[in-house]
């Protein structure tokens, strides 16, 4: 996520023993998300693109060459692992918070992810107010390939 927030520590929190306790932020500018492409041998970026919205569950990468992810918004959304091409989209209207996952059943393959934003990814999106009023709802979306 690409944001910059404004820390408060609060060191009545703190002690050498526990370490860092506590403090508060506050979020100054909408989050976004970018979605990048690296050489994993030279580290070099190959690719990266913005996303609008805050990706608050992490990506899938498949041995197949796709990247999913799923956004705040409600989007789950495949690209190209090179091109970072988006490949294919939906938006289901509820956020995402739960990693995409991927397994094997009968031959085929399926991509599942659980929707419905928690506590702390809801919070990202106080300076999103075209996202105020989606919906919460937990729901098991599964996707064959």
């Amino acid at each position: 996520m690409s944001n910059c927030e404004d820390i408060t520590i609060d060191t009545n929190k703190h002690s050498k023993a526990a370490g860092w306790q506590g403090g508060t932020f506050k979020i100054t500018e909408r989050y976004t998300s970018d979605l990048t492409a690296v050489d994993p041998t030279s580290g070099e970026v190959k690719k990266s693109i913005r996303l609008n919205y805050p990706n608050y569950s992490g990506a899938l990468s498949t041995g197949g060459g796709l990247v999913f992810l799923a956004l705040m918004d409600g989007t789950i959304a495949a690209y190209d692992d090179t091109s970072l091409e988006e490949l294919w989209k939906i938006n289901v209207g509820s956020g995402f918070t739960a990693p995409p996952m991927t397994f094997e059943a009968g031959g085929k393959q399926y991509v599942a992810i659980a929707s419905g934003p928690s506590n702390s990814g809801k919070s990202r999106l106080v300076n999103t107010p075209e996202l105020k009023e989606q919906r919460h709802a937990t729901i098991l979306f599964v996707f064959g390939l």
